[in-house]
Parts: structure tokens; sequence; C-alpha cells
């Protein structure tokens, strides 16, 4: 990770990504497949040797591979055919999101209701790609990860602190205060901080530490990474429980003001909410199947120690 990077985040973030390390670091697979995508003389049948080792996330990649939101519709139960139907680009992001799910799918119902979480960063995901394909910002394979990650910061605060984290969230709705201000006094740091650090110890590329670090600022992003943070940034706020009719004023300014989203079309809040409304059970269901979510709603993976 570069110096730069690492100036997005505090000392307090990132000692407590490293106290819960073993357990929110990626398995080994996911190292595996990045050595292999690094590595130029690697074959399809490299990759699949790697997948086919984990039987979870070789199921989940088989019915991605089988689905028409990800740009698939074929019908196969081969791994080594779901990874040439993938293609090398796209199988990266698809296992990152698969296995980020996995990392936190224990954290107890009475805590906090992690399906839910779940089902409004796929969401987010949705909009993010939608939006990247109708502002015809290229490649659009990263935005649906983007914009699932965005706030990964939140699951590790929950995973490692719950209590915590619900008296910051209900101080914020009684105070109609910062939810970040308010996680900096108790936490040391806020969810975007932890979501660094979090994306640090998982070497992730810097634009998905931009996202992160930024989607509330995208002015603040480096030049390079702006205009993928901004639709990451547009993304988050289509998400939020606001009137129809302020999501369609949100974006009416956004496409007279910034030349990026000049192509969207004038019905673009009516297109995200129709993909969110149609996709999100389903593309949920792929990277997290229910019988996975209900198995595994009353286990605790983390104290407050």
């Amino acid at each position: 990770m570069s110096g730069e990077s690492n100036k997005l985040v505090n000392k307090a973030a990132r000692d407590f990504i490293h106290s819960m390390a073993d357990q929110v670091s990626l398995p080994e697979v996911y190292l595996e497949i990045r050595r292999l995508i690094a590595n130029q003389q690697s074959s399809l049948e490299d990759f699949s040797r790697i997948i086919e080792t984990d039987s979870m996330l070789s199921l989940r990649l088989t019915r991605i591979a089988n689905s028409s939101y990800f740009g698939f519709q074929h019908c196969t139960t081969s791994v080594y055919k779901s990874i040439g139907l993938v293609g090398l680009m796209q199988l990266h992001d698809l296992i990152l999101n698969c296995l980020s799910l996995r990392l936190f799918t224990s954290i107890p119902l009475e805590v906090f209701n992690l399906e839910e979480f779940w089902r409004y960063k796929v969401e987010c995901g949705i909009a993010a790609r939608t939006l990247a394909q109708y502002s015809q910002t290229y490649p659009l394979n990263p935005f649906f990860t983007l914009g699932l990650l965005h706030e990964i910061g939140h699951a590790a605060m929950y995973a490692k602190q719950p209590e915590l984290s619900l008296q910051a969230i209900e101080q914020a709705e009684e105070t109609q205060g910062s939810l970040i201000e308010i996680e900096r006094d108790l936490f040391g740091f806020d969810y975007t901080q932890s979501g660094v650090a979090l994306m640090q110890l998982w070497h992730l590329p810097n634009a998905y530490v931009q996202a992160c670090a930024y989607h509330l600022q995208p002015e603040l992003a480096r030049e390079t990474d702006r205009q993928t943070v901004r639709i990451i940034h547009l993304a988050h706020l289509l998400r939020q429980n606001l009137p129809e009719t302020q999501h369609a004023d949100l974006l009416e300014k956004f496409r007279r003001t910034d030349s990026q989203f000049a192509k969207l079309p004038a019905n673009i809040a009516f297109i995200v909410r129709a993909e969110v409304e149609s996709r999100t059970n389903d593309v949920l269901e792929m990277l997290w199947p229910s019988n996975v979510r209900l198995g595994n709603s009353h286990q605790v993976i983390a104290s407050d120690d």
C-alpha cells in the first residue's frame, strides 16, 4: 500500500483493524488468485485448481457465471468454464464480493441486522454500476464492488464493538448530529478510516481505498480516481432514505453541474430505482445464499476485548 493511502487512516483505526486481523483477513484462496493474476503465465487451469479448493466459492462463482446481471447467461456447473465466461478482469472483483460477505456473516442478529446491512450494500453496488453504465464510465466491472464495499468499515466496527457502534447510531439519530463525528468521539476514528485500514490489510488497489475514504467528499479524492469516486458518492446519496422527489432533484443537479453526469438520461432516478428493486434479491442470493444467512444468524465472531 502506498504512502499516500497510509495518510488516509489514523493510528487508532489501523490498530483497531490489526487487533482483529485474524478474523477479517481474506482467506488464502484470495491471495492465491491475486498471485495468479499478477503472473502472466497463469492458465485457466491454475485458477480453476485454486478456486476448486473452496467448495462454497466454487458454487457461488458458477451461479454468477449463469447470471444475466453480471453480463453472462450460460448454463454451466464447471468452475473452469465459469472462469472463462467471467474473465480474469471480473474474476478478482467477483471473488472479493463473495469473500467479503463471508467474513462478516456471523454477527448476532440481536446486535446487528446483517442481512439488512448487506442488502443495502448490494443496492449501493447496483446503483453505482447503473450510474456508471448510463454515464458511459468504463470499465463497468469494478463499480458494483466499489459500491458494495465503500462502507465496509462499519461491518468491522460492528463485528468488534457492536454495542459502541449501536450507541453511535442512536446518538446520531437522537441529536441529528454527524455519525462520523460521533464515531470519532467514541472510537477515535470513523467508519471511512476503519474501512481504509481494512482495505490496506487486504492490499486492495487504490481506487477502492479512495472510494472508501472520500465517498462523502469526492472533491478530495486523488485526481486519477475522482471520476470513479463521484459515481460512488452519487450512488451512496441515492440509497439514503430520502423522498423520491429529492432523489430526482439531486440527480438533475448533478446532470446540470457535472459534465461526467451530463450523459445521464432525465429519468435516471427511475432507472436506478427499477434496477435496485428488480436485481437486489437475486444478486444477494448469488453472493450470500439464504440457507447460509439463516445458518449463521446467531453466531458470534468477535468480542469487545
